[in-house]
């Protein structure tokens, strides 16, 4: 009798003595700093592959967050980060296929200067 194979997007391990197959699952830790190495504190990550939705709460001081129980796959990394920063890119096709994962993310602190009594902050690049 064939055994049936499960769907490409995902990886199975089956379990010793059993017919079924069981999604593994991963923690992954993330690290959000700024371009100068420092921990940026309130940033939020979420990985997301088709109806897969994961989400960190806020990061920490050393901007570290983790989640766990994320099933092995290809995910997007989006992250929503505090006031006064910009992220850098986007991380498209973050591979998930360990018991553990750490990805390191870097944003750019806005830059700021005063002129004739008023504040500038950078925009999108733009003052």
């Amino acid at each position: 009798m064939p055994i049936e194979m499960p769907p490409f997007s995902k990886l199975y391990k089956q379990r010793e003595g059993a017919d079924k197959f069981f999604y593994e699952t991963s923690t992954v830790s993330f690290t959000v700093t700024d371009d100068n190495g420092d921990g940026v504190e309130g940033a939020k990550v979420t990985l997301t592959s088709g109806n897969s939705i994961y989400s960190t709460g806020d990061t920490g001081k050393a901007g570290g967050a983790s989640i766990q129980n994320v099933e092995y796959g290809v995910y997007k990394v989006s992250l929503e980060v505090p006031e006064g920063y910009n992220t850098l890119a986007n991380y498209e096709n973050v591979t998930v296929n360990s018991s553990s994962v750490k990805v390191n993310l870097t944003v750019n602190k806005k830059q700021s200067f005063t002129a004739s009594g008023e504040t500038m902050i950078e925009e999108d690049g733009e003052f």
